[in-house]
């Protein structure tokens, strides 16, 4: 499942990296003409300012779990090795 995740972020991440430069474009050249001036254009612009938003904070989510993820995979195999190691003690005290 874990994997699964990571193939859909990474899927995500690519339509996004893909999509980024088409909406930098149309809103630096669609700045200047008259369309720009239409409630309907103007609308989707912030629409897909809202989105791209919405992209971002995801993504920066997302690293914060991969971050979370790390850290309590550490955190396990610290505890793995401390039972581990006390589980040697025991043997020897003869438990």
């Amino acid at each position: 499942m874990k994997t699964l995740t990571r193939l859909y972020s990474k899927a995500a991440m690519g339509a996004a990296v893909l999509f980024f430069p088409v909406l930098v474009g149309c809103s630096a050249f669609g700045g200047s003409g008259s369309l720009s001036n239409s409630p309907a254009v103007a609308a989707q612009q912030q629409e897909i300012e809202m989105l791209q938003r919405e992209v971002d904070e995801a993504e920066r989510y997302r690293k914060e779990a991969e971050q979370r993820e790390k850290a309590a995979k550490n955190r396990l195999k610290a505890a793995e090795h401390e039972l581990k190691a006390l589980e040697s003690q025991a043997k020897a005290r003869g438990y």
